[in-house]
């Protein structure tokens, strides 16, 4: 019985060897595995890095090409912009001129009746019917009247001069707007002009490249059009945010209740003093060219922390699964307006008036974005739906002090 024990346990003990003989080959296999994928990724990572370092002379000059056609493109719908603007206020302007007429003509019609009936009275004069009252109530009723029509004379000359006077204030500003959009339309077509240009010498360019260069600019071309797709998607989505204010505020009007529309930002008052988005205040990338298309925010290297409002305002939640992700806009007044995107939640509900300091979002990584970061711009806008038609500024210019670049944080890529 001992004997049939034992070998019972020394087969155990064998079985068991073998097992973790197996398993320490299995283990080890993945780890070599494992290292070699590391090793490969790094090995990819560096290669990328290289080609990105080390564009040839002519893909620099494409990539420099894509930042000057960029920036057109961006003034041109800045212009584009300012041109509907000045065309609404000129048809407001027109109609406002000429209700404006219309009340001119109806006054001075009055003017020339009570001058026709003072002609036709002779030389009746306000004398002449103060002796003729035949008692002291009659004199006094008498001129009291006399009194009521020479002030209501005086009321109807002073009204046709004020309106003849804005009439041509009107005109004159009229004629200034139509001036600034002749100038605006000839500034948008020689802008136009050099645009078409630019592509034109970027598509020669192009046409020259190595196989390598042309596998590159097709990437290029790609993360640029993404890009743009993204400023589309989010110029949409504030567009229609700016509409639906519009609507609430017409109804309200309509309904005769107080309130307005605050999505320009109108009835802020802001005195331009900015605080950091977060606590953390590591600088990861600066405002700078990336790929012929200028970064055109900061990175903090915020991984999931709170994020805060860096100025009083009205805050909007919007969304924007292929670029900006989760991200909240906030209108500040004096025209400021600030982004904050790729955010993991939301802290604030839509049009949620937010003071200095409070937390909006907790940072994250969504959207398209390589990892957990805050991206953070900052622009002056007339208006939230004309915020990524506009250049944006540094936000480093506006921020206090005390933050840090990481390495590589402010060079061009």
């Amino acid at each position: 019985m001992k004997r049939k024990i034992l070998s019972v346990l020394v087969m155990c003990i064998m079985l068991a060897g073998m097992l973790y003989s197996v398993y320490a080959a299995s283990v080890e296999e993945l780890n070599a595995q494992s290292q070699a994928l590391k090793e490969e990724q790094e090995q990819k990572k560096e290669q990328q890095e290289e080609v990105k370092e080390e564009l040839s002379e002519q893909m620099q000059e494409i990539a420099n090409l894509d930042t000057q056609i960029s920036t057109n493109e961006s003034e041109i719908q800045s212009l584009e912009t300012q041109i509907d603007e000045l065309e609404n206020s000129i048809e407001i302007k027109e109609v406002q001129i000429q209700e404006k007429q219309e009340e001119y003509n109806e006054n001075e019609e009055l003017l020339d009746e009570r001058l026709v009936v003072m002609y036709e009275k002779g030389e009746t004069s306000f004398l002449d019917l103060l002796f003729s009252s035949d008692s002291l109530v009659d004199f006094l009723s008498n001129y009291y009247s006399l009194s009521q029509i020479a002030e209501c004379d005086m009321e109807l000359l002073e009204s046709i001069n004020n309106e003849k006077q804005e009439i041509e204030n009107a005109k004159k500003e009229l004629e200034n707007q139509k001036t600034q959009i002749t100038s605006l339309k000839a500034e948008k077509q020689t802008k136009s002009i050099t645009l078409q240009q630019q592509k034109q010498e970027r598509e020669q360019k192009a046409q020259s490249l190595s196989e390598e260069d042309k596998k590159l600019d097709a990437e290029i071309k790609a993360y640029n059009d993404r890009i743009a797709t993204v400023e589309a998607q989010a110029a949409a989505q504030l567009k229609a945010i700016e509409e639906q204010k519009k609507k609430e505020e017409q109804a309200n009007q309509a309904s005769g209740s107080s309130g307005g529309s605050t999505v320009n930002g109108s009835g802020l008052k802001f005195d331009g003093s900015f605080i950091w988005p977060c606590n953390n205040k590591v600088v990861t990338s600066t405002m700078k060219n990336r790929w012929g298309r200028k970064h055109k925010g900061i990175d903090i290297g915020a991984r999931y922390e709170n994020v805060y409002a860096t100025a009083s305002g009205y805050a909007y939640t919007l969304e924007n699964p292929g670029g900006y992700g989760h991200y909240i806009v906030i209108i500040h007044g004096n025209n400021y307006i600030s982004l904050y995107g790729h955010l993991n939640s939301f802290k604030i509900t839509s049009g949620q008036y937010v003071t200095q300091g409070q937390v909006i979002a907790q940072s994250g990584n969504s959207g398209r974005s390589t990892g957990p970061h805050l991206h953070y711009e900052l622009r002056r806008a007339s208006s939230i739906s004309q915020f990524f038609s506009v250049s944006p500024l540094d936000p480093l210019d506006y921020l206090p002090g005390g933050y840090t670049l990481v390495a590589g944080a402010a060079q061009e890529s």
